[in-house]
C-alpha cells in the first residue's frame, strides 16, 4: 500500500476544490465487514439530498454465524444541508438489545433531547454536533477537508467530543479497484482502548470507503466498500 503526505498550496487547493463539489443527489454504497479473513456481515448506506435537506440510512446485516448473535442495526439521520455542511435534526438507531435510541436536535434553543426506551433527557447541544450516521458522510458536504479537527458526536445516549487527525493519503485496494483516499484516525488518550479509523475517497466526493473499528480487547473489524451507485 502506497502512502504519501499531502503538502503544499496546490495540493490543499485541489482538496478544497474537490470537497466543495456537491455529491450526487442519491448515493447507495455497499460494504463488507470483515474480522481478518472472516466475513461478519454487510452494510448498505443510502445518502439522499436535494441541496437543502438530507437523509442518510445505514443498515448493517450480520451474515453466517454472526447472525445467530447479532441483530440488524439500522441508523437514520435527517436534517439540513448548509453552506458549512450537514446539520442534523433527527437521529434514530434500532436493533440493539437496549431498544431504540433517538436524538432530537433543537438548534435554536441549543438543546439535544436523547430518548432511550422509556427515559428521556435534554443536554446542551454543542454547535459542531453530528450523529453516528451523518459523521462519516459529512465530509462530502464540507467546503474543505481539514488535516485535524475536533467534533461532537451523539449516539442517541449521550454526546461526546472526539479529536481526529489525518494519517496520510493511501491507495486503497478494494473490490472496486484502487481508490485514492485520505486516511483519518481517532486521537486516543492513553486510557482509551477503543479506536476508529476511516478512509475517504478523494475522487468520489470524499465518501467513506473503508471503516475500521478497534475494540477494547484489540479486536479489529474492517468495513470495505464493494459497490457505489449514484444518480
Amino acid at each position: 500500500m502506497r502512502r504519501w503526505n499531502i503538502a503544499g498550496p496546490l495540493a490543499l487547493a485541489l482538496l478544497a476544490q474537490a470537497a466543495a463539489a456537491a455529491p450526487p443527489s442519491r448515493i447507495e454504497m455497499t460494504l463488507v465487514t470483515m474480522r481478518g479473513d472472516f466475513k461478519l456481515g454487510e452494510v448498505r448506506e443510502v445518502l439522499e439530498h436535494d441541496g437543502k435537506r438530507y437523509r442518510i440510512v445505514s443498515v448493517s446485516t450480520p451474515k453466517g454465524l454472526a447472525s445467530w448473535f447479532i441483530n440488524d442495526l439500522r441508523r437514520e439521520s435527517r436534517g439540513a444541508v448548509t453552506a458549512a455542511g450537514l446539520k442534523p435534526e433527527h437521529f434514530e438507531e434500532t436493533g440493539r438489545k437496549g431498544g431504540t435510541r433517538t436524538a432530537k436536535f433543537d438548534w435554536a434553543a441549543g438543546k439535544l433531547t436523547l430518548v432511550n426506551r422509556e427515559s428521556a433527557r435534554t443536554v446542551e447541544l454543542p454547535p459542531d454536533t453530528l450523529d453516528q450516521a451523518s459523521f462519516v458522510h459529512a465530509f462530502a458536504f464540507l467546503p474543505a477537508v481539514s488535516k485535524a479537527f475536533a467534533i461532537h458526536i451523539t449516539d442517541g445516549q449521550g454526546v461526546k467530543r472526539y479529536r481526529y487527525r489525518q494519517v496520510g493519503t493511501e491507495t486503497l485496494k478494494a473490490p472496486l479497484g484502487e481508490i485514492e483516499t485520505l486516511h483519518f484516525e481517532k486521537v486516543r488518550a492513553p486510557d482509551d482502548k477503543r479506536g476508529f479509523e476511516f478512509w475517504l475517497a478523494i475522487d468520489r466526493h470524499f465518501l467513506p470507503v473503508k471503516l475500521r473499528y478497534i475494540e477494547k480487547n484489540g479486536d479489529t473489524f474492517d468495513s470495505i466498500v464493494t459497490g457505489i451507485e449514484t444518480r
